[in-house]
């Protein structure tokens, strides 16, 4: 990533909004009503409190900053008070009385900004009696009279006597007396104070109940607006807890809200077009810093995701930012790895509903799939089966049943993620989150042992670019990435099936059969085939089942390239209607006159190798004089003789040759010329022909026998069917 794109990459922030023209939820018009209920009641002097009630990230702060916004510029008629805001967060203090003190230093220097000597004197005045509540604070915390207290410690008490009138002096001073002296200076200078209180249900129980008590006693001034934004139910239940021991009673705790709150306002209802279009919005802010992506690739994800949503219940504004912010930094560190809407709706789960996003996100380690010899075509479903292939294979697991008993209301999400009908062809290009390839990389977040998919695509540009030294150096990385085998062959795998021929086709299938031998050898499957003969057997058959094209210069070029054993794989995938399967009939004989001498290195002397009969085949069915002449010019030897015929027993498991029986010397006889070789056998060891007789003891084809059994049961089947 260039260094730009990273100094311009960046999260949505949570800010609130500040003025009318931010407002997409339409607040401003209830918010303007609650501003003229405020001014209609400028000559009222009581204090008054105002509630805003709201769940979290409704936004409070939002409808608080729309009533905030212009109220000190109120239209006035003559003798009307003027306004004055004062804005306190009491989250940002780290203890009950710092929050309580600080209220009336910040208070009194709000009114030390304004130029006119009356509120400057409110603000002298208020700071006076902040310090003086400070003074009887700490008095009676300590357990000593507040005028002793200040004596003490150097407080001149005559100082606030002097700031609140001489006549003081001789006069029991107390905080209602000053408050009365602070609550008549406001009156007499016409000034309404509005305090916005916000962030009160992120306090503690303590602390909430500070900032309440404050309010209705301690800063219970006249001409005093008090504006608070509150999520009812969290302080009510925090009240509650104060004096309750029943944490779920939140009874008290509402009936002490009442006696604070003197007008609640319930927040507005944001309206569904009104949500989704600020999702829209906010995505495509989202999704416009995915640097990564083109411009159609964007608009593209932002279609999709924005059509998917539609349906989607958004609970808050702020839910919305924390799923798009989660969204970008996994989106940031994955990339084109993975299905970005997939990623999208799984960042969604985690906002909404962590729970079952853990249960999913651990799915593979709780059910350990990773002991299972799986296709990389596995499909995660979480039903009582997975998808190997097409086919169902057995798990028994029952956890899509679990997560729906648990989970009821996200059986769609379950069904939409991790369908239980898959097109198995059509899911495997590309990275969802169902397929046990990918599944992991929506939750690691990184690639470590993984395939990259913008390396494959860039090797596919490659590809069709015809760029031969660009591919190579692409396969070489993957190749000593540390990456397993297994891994690269089946991306491998997937090129081979879907390229198309004008991308590149035919060239990379030649790249692939002229680099045969950096395949690793990734272990053999259960018939025998190691990768090298998968790549060639899946490159014969995606020939095969192209009808759109002729394929006989590619698929004869690709056969030039094997070796004998490699063609017959390659061959035996094509089927008999392709006209080009006779030329590669044609060239495994060609091929194996080369590669097989009669008389050092004739080509049955490997009994296990599956190919020696296809060969022995096509060297019949095109020449077959010559090749009757080769088998008997080959053996030379009984050890020789007792090899040819092993080649005919089936060879069971991949472990033991079984009984030459009567298919198996029939299928012999079509290719063998069993007289000669029979003779050949009575040339050797003329004593074994005559000991074998028609009492020969009985056996089955998948008796295990050994080489000298067989070389008995040819005797034996020879005499009995001539």
């Amino acid at each position: 990533m260039e260094k730009q794109e990273i100094l311009n990459t960046h999260f949505l922030n949570e800010n609130s909004i500040n003025t009318p023209n931010e407002d997409i939820f339409n607040f401003k018009y209830y918010a303007n009503n609650v501003q003229k209920l405020i001014q209609q009641n400028a000559n009222n002097k009581e204090p008054i409190t105002f509630g805003i009630m709201g769940k979290w990230g409704e936004g409070k702060t939002s409808f608080l900053n729309l009533i905030k916004h212009k109220i000190e510029h109120f239209d006035k008629k003559e003798g009307d008070c003027e306004f004055l805001a004062y804005d306190f967060n009491p989250w940002r203090y780290s203890d009950q009385d710092e929050m309580l003190f600080d209220f009336f230093d910040g208070l009194s220097k709000r009114f030390y900004l304004n130029y006119t000597t009356d509120l400057q004197e409110i603000g002298l005045y208020i700071s006076k009696y902040g310090k003086y509540l400070k003074a009887v604070k700490i008095a009676s915390t300590i357990g000593m009279p507040v005028n002793t207290f200040l004596k003490k410690f150097s407080f001149d008490i005559n100082e606030i006597f002097k700031a609140l009138g001489e006549d003081l002096k001789q006069k029991n001073l107390t905080l209602e007396v000053l408050k009365n002296k602070v609550n008549a200076k406001l009156i007499n200078a016409k000034f309404k104070v509005i305090v916005f209180i916000d962030d009160l249900d992120r306090l503690d129980k303590d602390e909430i109940y500070t900032i309440l008590k404050l309010i209705k006693l301690n800063a219970s001034f006249a001409n005093f607006v008090f504006i608070v934004a509150i999520d009812s139910e969290h302080v009510s239940k925090a009240i509650g807890n104060r004096f309750s021991n029943y944490s779920n009673d939140i009874t008290d705790g509402k009936l002490f809200l009442e006696k604070i709150i003197n007008i609640p306002i319930q927040l507005p209802r944001i309206e569904i077009e009104d949500l989704q279009n600020f999702f829209e919005i906010k995505l495509r802010e989202i999704i416009n810093n995915l640097y990564f992506l083109d411009k159609n690739k964007k608009d593209n994800l932002f279609k999709d995701i924005r059509d998917e949503f539609t349906h989607v219940n958004y609970r808050s504004p702020r839910e919305i930012i924390r799923v798009l912010n989660s969204f970008f930094i996994s989106s940031i560190s994955l990339q084109e790895e993975v299905d970005l809407k997939d990623l999208f709706w799984i960042e969604w789960l985690k906002v909404v509903n962590e729970s079952l996003y853990s249960q999913i996100k651990n799915y593979q380690t709780e059910k350990g799939l990773g002991a299972f010899f799986v296709s990389q075509h596995e499909i995660i479903n979480f039903n009582d089966e997975v998808h190997i292939n097409g086919q169902d294979s057995s798990l028994a697991n029952g956890t899509r049943k679990k997560m729906i008993e648990r989970y009821p209301d996200y059986e769609w999400f379950l069904n939409k993620m991790f369908p239980i009908i898959v097109d198995h062809d059509q899911s495997k290009l590309f990275p969802y989150i169902n397929l046990t390839e990918h599944f992991d990389k929506y939750f690691s977040y990184h690639l470590i042992g993984k395939i990259s998919n913008i390396k494959i695509k860039k090797i596919e540009g490659l590809i069709k670019d015809k760029d031969i030294d660009g591919v190579n150096k692409m396969f070489v990385e993957l190749y000593n990435s540390g990456i397993e085998e297994n891994k690269i062959i089946f991306k491998l795998q997937e090129i081979i099936k879907n390229i198309k021929i004008e991308d590149g086709r035919d060239f990379f299938f030649n790249y692939i059969f002229d680099n045969l031998n950096f395949i690793k050898d990734s272990g053999q499957n259960m018939f025998d085939i190691d990768s090298k003969i998968r790549i060639i057997e899946l490159t014969a058959r995606t020939l095969d089942s192209d009808i759109e094209n002729d394929n006989k210069k590619v698929a004869i070029e690709l056969g030039e390239k094997l070796d004998v054993n490699e063609l017959c794989y390659f061959t035996r995938k094509t089927k008999d209607d392709k006209l080009y399967k006779p030329h590669l009939e044609q060239l495994i004989v060609d091929k194996a006159k080369k590669q097989f001498s009669a008389d050092l290195k004739p080509l049955y002397l490997d009994p296990k190798n599956p190919t020696n009969k296809m060969i022995m085949h096509n060297w019949k069915k095109y020449n077959s004089d010559e090749f009757n002449k080769y088998i008997i010019n080959s053996l030379i030897n009984l050890e020789r003789v007792k090899i040819l015929i092993r080649n005919f027993p089936g060879f069971w498991n991949n472990s033991f040759f079984g009984a030459l029986g009567f298919r198996e010397y029939d299928y012999m006889k079509s290719l063998i010329n069993v007289d000669s070789l029979y003779n050949k056998i009575v040339e050797f060891n003329p004593e074994l022909v005559d000991k074998i007789d028609k009492d020969y003891e009985n056996f089955h084809e998948s008796d295990e026998s050994t080489i000298e059994q067989n070389l008995e049961q040819f005797i034996y089947l020879y005499k009995t069917k001539n």
